[in-house]
Parts: C-alpha cells; sequence; structure tokens
C-alpha cells in the first residue's frame, strides 16, 4: 500500500468519524427514532451500493483481477463522494478507477458503462409511468427528456465519431506531417481506445447490466418510499413516490428530500467504516501469517 493511500484511508476514516459524532450531537434530538421501517430503508439503500459493487464487478470480467479492486474503490469513495454537492464527487470516483486500473482509458469506460446502464433504466421507468398514465410532477418531463438525449445523442456521438476516425486516421497516417495532424492524430486513438474499452466491459454482459442497474434503482426508490412512508400523514401515490426517490438522487437533490439525504450519508459512512475496518483486518492477516 502506496503512502498516498495510507493518508487518504485515514483522512477518511477520519471524516467518516467525525461527520458521525457531528451529526449525532448537533442534530442528535431531530433524528428519528430507530425503528424497522427506518432500518429496513437503510438496509435497503445500502443494498443498493451492494449491487452497484455487483455491477462494477460485472463490468471487469475482462480484467478479473482488478474487480475487488475496484468494488473497494467504489466502497471507500462513495461516503466523500455524496458529500460533495452536485455530484461532482464523481471525479473522485472516476480518480479511484483509474488508481486500479492504471489508466483513464479502461476507468472512464467503466464509469460510462454505469451511467449509461443508469440513464437507459431510468428514461425507461419514466416512459411507462407516462404510458401508464401515473401522474407525475412537471419536472420529471425535463428530467425524462434530458435522460432521452444524453442516451440518444452519447450512443449517436461515439459511434459517429469512431467510424469518422477510422477514415480521418488513414488520412493523418498517409498525408498529414504537421504538429497539429499528430495532435490529432493522437486524440483519434485515445477515442478508438474508449470506444474498445466500452465494448470490452459490456460484450456479453448487457443484459446482466441493465437488470443490475434496474435493481440499483428498485432497491433506492424502495428505500425512500419506506422512509416516506415512515414519516408521512398520508402515503403518496405511486407517481410521487417514485419522482421523488428519483429527484432525491440526482444532483442538487430535491426539496423535502434532505432527510432522506441525511440517512444516505449516514448509511455510507457505516459502509465506509466497515470496509476500512475489514482491510485493516485483510491487512493484519496477511502481515501475521507465516
Amino acid at each position: 500500500m502506496s503512502a498516498s493511500l495510507r493518508v487518504y484511508l485515514c483522512l477518511l476514516a477520519s471524516l467518516a468519524l467525525g461527520w458521525l459524532v457531528l451529526q449525532l450531537r448537533t442534530t442528535g434530538a431531530g433524528w428519528p427514532e430507530p425503528d424497522l421501517l427506518l432500518a429496513g430503508a437503510i438496509a435497503l439503500y445500502v443494498g443498493s451500493h451492494g449491487v452497484r459493487m455487483l455491477r462494477l464487478g460485472l463490468l471487469t470480467l475482462d480484467q478479473r483481477d482488478k474487480a475487488l479492486a475496484l468494488v473497494c474503490a467504489h466502497a471507500l469513495t462513495a461516503f466523500p463522494s455524496a458529500l460533495i454537492p452536485f455530484k461532482i464527487g464523481e471525479i473522485l470516483r472516476l480518480a479511484a478507477f483509474r488508481h486500479v486500473f492504471g489508466q483513464w482509458g479502461k476507468a472512464l469506460a467503466v464509469w460510462l458503462a454505469e451511467r449509461f446502464g443508469d440513464v437507459l433504466v431510468l428514461a425507461a421507468c419514466i416512459l411507462a409511468l407516462y404510458l401508464l398514465d401515473v401522474r407525475l410532477p412537471e419536472s420529471m418531463r425535463w428530467v425524462f427528456l434530458l435522460f432521452v438525449l444524453t442516451s440518444v445523442f452519447g450512443l449517436l456521438g461515439l459511434f459517429a465519431v469512431a467510424t469518422t476516425f477510422v477514415y480521418l486516421n488513414r488520412h493523418l497516417v498517409l498525408a498529414s506531417h504537421s504538429t497539429r495532424g499528430l495532435r490529432l492524430l493522437r486524440a483519434s486513438h485515445a477515442v478508438r481506445h474508449l470506444e474498445l474499452n466500452i465494448q470490452r466491459s459490456v460484450e456479453g454482459r448487457m443484459s446482466g447490466l441493465l437488470l443490475l442497474s434496474i435493481l440499483t434503482w428498485a432497491l433506492e426508490i424502495a428505500a425512500f418510499a419506506l422512509f416516506a412512508h415512515r414519516f408521512a400523514d398520508n402515503a403518496p401515490d405511486a407517481g410521487a413516490m417514485f419522482a421523488s426517490g428519483l429527484l432525491a438522487s440526482l444532483p442538487g437533490g430535491a426539496a423535502g428530500a434532505g432527510a432522506f439525504g441525511m440517512i444516505q450519508t449516514f448509511a455510507l459512512a457505516a459502509l465506509t467504516l466497515a470496509f476500512l475496518a475489514a482491510l485493516l483486518l485483510a491487512l493484519r492477516l496477511r502481515i501475521e501469517r507465516p
């Protein structure tokens, strides 16, 4: 284990413990009384991250020796990522993936495959609710349009750029000797390498990726449903429940989802400390092994 990684793990343990202590001291009186529904909501949310780890393992089957390290990278970056607003913490996760694979190409490919699975599943869920004539907030229409545009233009853009670069590379190799041409050639090779990494990550596993993405979001929305049922005077309908659960997980959160966000962060802090304890135990056993 490198010195920089040791420093990060120490800072992470201090941050998780400090956050838990601070929250219990400042808002301890406002925390809900523990009961089965609240415990179930926390368990479902932790379970959704367990499914996310399975999905990461699925996307890394072409490099099986990196699967466990990638799962640990997710577990040890989920908590600090949750504290950073507007999903900027995804940069930290991406950097952790890069540390595991030793290159940006594969790390970015796995991250993009994750995001594509999420966007595709959520867009399909929102479309199904519209087709079933379930009432949804106006904000969900814009979320749906954003997801559809991201999926369509992302796929078309990737394949269009990859196809164009095949012919562009031939021209650059045969005709261009300028500095600008060589830079463009290097960029086209990087994009082509990213495309190949994405194909290797999802080849023969697309159905598994989509099923795990469906299960991930089903668990997250079910966790929010239990939480809302625990504290709401009148149980909201299915459309409002889905919309609130989804918006609570999008950049910026959603109005009224702050308490659930606190529960999410608490669950991630506990998950982080559990993984740190397991990592410390594994290192101790390795040292003591003759």
